[in-house]
């Protein structure tokens, strides 16, 4: 009896802890959780020198704890340019992402800054320095890169890839001082994943203990042996750019977005981001300003993966990518297409 009565209050407390955690999650999936910011405060340099100074103090100078790799680049003429891009990375990777493709639009003419989001770019590729990732510190710091590089050329383009396709889906959405935003396989959700789950997720992945996990559970660190991106993510970074997305969704069903024009790029062979969530997001600002987004995608008989930048991953396509990238970045258009009247903005 004795037995009886103990096997019995430990399987009350089981089904009251389980309880428990039950209501925990659905509260953590479901109570409200504002996301706030706003563009920077602050005006853009005077004048060509002034800026260049300003790049170089506060975008260009890193901490010792960074690779080489993990170094922004800031590739400059002597005198402003006709265009101006800032280029920003993906989830887990560095500026050396988007190295080649800054050189070669450098070496045709243009300006380009490559920042280095927080939390990237360790020497240490195994660092948790992505444990303390928030969106708004991602979005923080594209925005001073942004402002500081807007005196450096007459067209200001941003061109984010991945979790930074979120950043720049909020610059299209809040910054008028931006002549083209360029969204680069923007992740706004995971593939497959459906809309009404989005939120949800995102909270819960936010609220609950932060988790690394690895790209490949396989080969786990010898996966990116000799690479310059971190072979893990945490799951806070991947809720805190969904809470991002959701947030430019709202606001794009309200209002029209305020960028000059929007290029949005994906890839028909994602298997990573939620081509369906883009395409909502490009549909809300279709309908307050028609004609504001261009649209191109890879087709899945060119196998171009999620990353479609980075010359340095295994199944990189770059020689398909760059040369229809460039002329998508020049023109605002998808190739083949006429020139985007936006482009004389």
């Amino acid at each position: 009896m004795i037995i009886r009565r103990r096997r019995g209050r430990i399987g009350r407390l089981l089904v009251f802890g389980a309880a428990v955690c039950l209501v925990g999650l659905v509260g953590a999936a479901f109570l409200p959780m504002p996301f706030r910011s706003t563009a920077p405060k602050f005006s853009p340099p005077d004048d060509y020198a002034a800026a260049k100074a300003m790049i170089e103090n506060k975008i260009a100078k890193a901490p010792l704890t960074l690779s080489e790799a993990g170094r922004p680049r800031v590739f400059l003429h002597e005198a402003p340019t006709e265009h101006v891009y800032v280029l920003l990375h993906g989830l887990t990777n560095s500026p050396e992402q988007f190295d080649k493709l800054g050189r070669i639009l450098f070496e045709r003419g243009h300006n380009v800054v490559i920042p280095r989001t927080p939390g990237h770019g360790d020497a240490d590729l195994m660092t948790d320095a992505l444990s303390v990732f928030t969106a708004k510190a991602m979005l923080d710091y594209a925005n001073l890169a942004i402002t500081l590089a807007r005196p450096l050329g007459r067209h200001l383009t941003v061109a984010g890839l991945s979790i930074n396709g979120a950043t720049t889906a909020w610059v299209a959405q809040n910054r008028g001082d931006v002549d083209r935003a360029v969204l680069l396989a923007p992740f706004f959700a995971p593939r497959g994943l459906p809309q009404f789950a989005i939120r949800p997720l995102s909270r819960l992945l936010i609220r609950l203990p932060n988790v690394f996990l690895w790209w490949d559970p396989v080969h786990k660190d010898q996966f990116f042996a000799d690479s310059h991106a971190y072979p893990r993510f945490s799951t806070r970074s991947i809720g805190e750019t969904m809470w991002l997305g959701a947030a430019v969704f709202d606001e794009s069903k309200k209002s029209t977005p305020a960028c000059g024009s929007i290029l949005i790029v994906t890839t028909a062979s994602d298997l990573a981001a939620s081509n369906a969530a883009t395409a909502r997001l490009a549909a809300n600002w279709l309908e307050h300003r028609p004609g504001s987004v261009a649209a191109y995608e890879f087709p899945a008989s060119e196998n171009v993966p999620h990353d479609f930048i980075d010359p340095s991953q295994s199944d990189q396509r770059v020689d398909i990518v760059y040369p229809r990238l460039i002329e998508m970045l020049e023109t605002g258009k998808p190739p083949g297409q006429e020139k985007s009247s936006n482009n004389s903005r």
